[in-house]
């Protein structure tokens, strides 16, 4: 199919599918406003299911994959609810609300889609990989200038955030200045060919799990051999397929994002793990300052939690973190930061939030604990249930207050509150 019939077909069929969109919308957002009032409507929580399953089934062939992924998220976040037969909480009822209001966007501002931005988005529909908290950047290094560009241009068609560089000397310095989420690199370059370029980037500690990708001659084994004893991930030969090198990009790119992923969280509790936390906590400190906003740092611990290890085992205390951590992510917000700080200590980090507001949300979710039954495998093996309580310690920033200063608040106030009685919430002086 060429690229204008291509983009022609999928000009017809978004049309298409935002007219639909328009039609169910009305009766989503009002599905949505239904069980807002009562958590219980099963039948609202139903018809909202079906809205974005079919929007998640569709989004991405017609060019709007981030609505997809969005509609995809909310349609699993309604399938727990309806197979636990649970209540809409308030952290579910904003999930499913960023969905609508993920859809109310496109309606209002992709309604009109033009034959060139279908065109032109035509050979790749899929989103690419996101990381850094932004489409993921790919630098191709290249002496010849247009088949730099040529890969680029396919690269920005695939709605990557691409750059080239021409001159294999500067390449090095290139690749540590913008330190981009993959390199595509060509093996025949003058000065330093790719293979060395190569090598030095393994050698460097910042850049030794940033994939590369060599460009090499098609049919020369010897080259494609080379490249990954030196430390090359992948090759595509030339004349490269768009297709292909696309998915083997995005492939890649997926593992990264994968192995940062597994960096910075906790491996039993998939919440972040204290380097992360801390890490956060520098960065929205600095960001309170500057805005003048609010920030409160919570601190949890599972009051007697050595005793359920003691009397069940340690598989049971792992069920019941495991647990917590999600019962914590439930009662925040998305914009918040919910580490394993230790343990069976948790941190969580409110931003925009004040003392008062942070209470709340900390009272809130203590008595969500002690209504929660924690279901855990016993020491015969068989499956028992579990009452738990915690103790929360809160601490709000103070003017011109260091983090380590305002992380060792939020520790007192939670030795406050266990030594006062646990299961409650101290507020730091």
């Amino acid at each position: 199919m060429s690229l204008d019939a291509a983009g022609d077909q999928i000009f017809e069929l978004k049309l298409i599918f935002l007219r639909e969109l328009g039609t169910g919308y009305a009766s989503a957002k009002a599905a949505h406003e239904a069980l807002s009032r009562d958590g219980k409507d099963r039948a609202a929580l139903q018809s909202l299911r079906e809205f974005f399953h079919k929007i998640a089934g569709t989004a991405e062939n017609v060019e709007l994959g981030l609505l997809g992924r969005l509609a995809s998220a909310c349609e699993i976040t309604a399938d727990g609810l309806l197979e636990q037969g649970a209540d809409a909480q308030w952290r579910t009822l904003q999930i499913l609300g960023d969905g609508l209001a993920g859809v109310a966007s496109v309606l209002e501002g992709g309604s009109r889609p033009t034959r060139q931005e279908t065109a032109e988005s035509a050979p790749a529909p899929e989103m690419p990989i996101a990381l850094s908290g932004g489409a993921a950047r790919v630098l191709v290094i290249d002496d010849d200038p247009f088949s730099a560009r040529l890969v680029d241009s396919v690269l920005r068609a695939a709605g990557f955030e691409s750059s080239f560089c021409c001159e294999p000397d500067k390449a090095f310095n290139t690749i540590v200045a913008e330190n981009p989420d993959l390199v595509i690199l060509d093996v025949v370059m003058p000065k330093i060919d790719g293979f060395r370029l190569c090598q030095r980037v393994r050698a460097h500690p910042g850049l030794q799990l940033m994939p590369i990708i060599f460009v090499t001659r098609k049919g020369d084994v010897e080259q494609r051999v080379r490249g990954l004893q030196v430390g090359g991930n992948d090759y595509v030969a030339k004349p490269f397929e768009p297709q292909e090198l696309v998915a083997r990009v995005r492939s890649h790119l997926q593992r990264l994002s994968e192995l940062r992923e597994l960096a910075i969280r906790d491996g039993l509790t998939r919440c972040y793990n204290n380097k992360y936390f801390k890490g956060r906590l520098e960065v929205a400190v600095g960001r309170s300052r500057r805005y003048q906003t609010g920030l409160t740092i919570g601190m949890l611990d599972v009051d007697h939690f050595k005793r359920i290890n003691d009397a069940y085992g340690h598989p049971a205390g792992d069920a019941v973190l495991s647990h917590m951590a999600s019962l914590i992510t439930a009662s925040v917000r998305s914009s918040d930061v919910v580490a394993r700080y230790g343990g069976e200590e948790f941190g969580f980090l409110l931003v925009d939030a004040a003392v008062e507001e942070a209470t709340i949300i900390a009272q809130r979710l203590r008595e969500f604990v002690a209504r929660h039954r924690f279901e855990v495998p016993a020491l015969n093996g068989e499956p028992l249930t579990l009452n738990c309580t915690v103790s929360i310690g809160l601490a709000s920033l103070k003017p011109d207050e260091i983090s380590q200063a305002f992380l060792h608040r939020a520790d007192g106030a939670l030795y406050e509150a266990k030594n006062t009685g646990r299961n409650r919430v101290w507020v730091a002086p």
